[in-house]
């Protein structure tokens, strides 16, 4: 009887030890397996980090050239309408640095 009761334990010991490296290697499973998701979803978010910058980048590119291209325009009308302002001008300058040269070569 005692050497039944001795063997009872030693199985339920046994059972122990055998439940305890399975739980050990099961939780080893699982963190691979997590380490292995999250690296995963690490790289998913850096692929969808990497396209909205380079949308952000091409967007802020597109904005630019408006800009850019809006403030050439407006300069060149600007441009243009001082061109018009000088050539009504002209005439009246042309005369006026005429009349000068003459009185300074009639002075001299």
């Amino acid at each position: 009887m005692f050497t039944e009761e001795l063997n009872v334990i030693r199985d339920a010991e046994n059972a122990a030890e055998k439940m305890k490296k399975d739980a050990r290697t099961e939780a080893r499973m699982m963190i691979e397996k997590a380490n292995t998701e999250a690296g995963r979803l690490i790289g998913r978010a850096e692929d969808e980090a990497k396209d909205c910058f380079e949308g952000l980048v091409k967007e802020g590119h597109e904005t630019a050239q408006k800009n850019y291209e809006q403030s050439i325009a407006e300069t060149e009308k600007i441009c243009e309408e001082m061109a018009k302002e000088a050539g009504k001008n002209q005439d009246r300058v042309v005369k006026f640095i005429s009349e000068r040269i003459v009185k300074a070569s009639v002075n001299n």
